[in-house]
């Protein structure tokens, strides 16, 4: 029966119901949401960064008659 008790009480903390009663799960739940929006977005901008820099290369390998800049 303890099993029982405890699983209900782990079921009770994580219901929503269980949220409202502990704003700092809330919280930090945002938080963790934010914190992988901006890795996702940090990661798109290094792609971007990445192709322009290749692009910037080729150029200047194909009408420059350079050689890239990273050598």
């Amino acid at each position: 029966m303890a099993s029982i008790r405890h699983i209900s009480a782990e079921a009770a903390r994580l219901s929503p119901a269980g949220l409202l009663d502990d704003p700092t799960s809330l919280v930090s739940a945002f938080f963790e949401a934010q914190r992988m929006q901006w890795e996702a977005l940090m990661a798109w901008q290094e792609s971007l960064a990445t192709c322009g820099k290749d692009f910037w290369e080729q150029w200047a390998v194909l009408y420059t008659g350079g050689v890239p800049f990273d050598g």
